[in-house]
């Protein structure tokens, strides 16, 4: 994140600017801007890429899901994980079948190459209703 965390509350850094006269004459100012990042920001950022590495894709922590105590085969651990779904991501769906209408456009024996391509997926319209009723 290339912002410290206390700029997501509203926090800005202060500035003071000192102003040099020679015979009434500006000759040179110099604006002294405070530091963004301090030890405890730093460390919040330290913690939080720590706390993101240790959770898989799925929000779980990784100790847990790769322990052998998770394993569906050890009967005498009562940890357990379950799957739901499958659930859809329309708007992702609606990429990744473009994607599939351009490959298609070209030979089987000649794939574009798509590195760097990328795909905009727009919305029209709206919900008919609140999502959470």
């Amino acid at each position: 994140m290339g912002v410290a965390p206390r700029r997501l509350n509203g926090w800005e850094p202060a500035e003071v600017t000192e102003y040099e006269h020679v015979d009434g004459v500006l000759v040179r100012s110099i604006t002294r801007c405070e530091a963004e990042f301090d030890d405890e920001q730093r460390e919040l950022l330290l913690a939080s890429a720590e706390f993101e590495a240790s959770i898989d894709s799925n929000g779980h922590f990784l100790a847990e899901t790769m322990s052998p105590e998770a394993d569906p085969m050890n009967y005498k651990s009562t940890l357990r994980f379950t799957a739901a779904g499958p659930f859809f991501n329309y708007a992702e769906k609606a990429r990744l079948d473009d994607v599939d209408r351009y490959r298609a456009e070209f030979p089987k024996d000649s794939p574009p190459n798509l590195n760097g391509a990328y795909w905009v997926v727009e919305k029209h319209g709206e919900l008919a209703g609140d999502p959470n009723d």
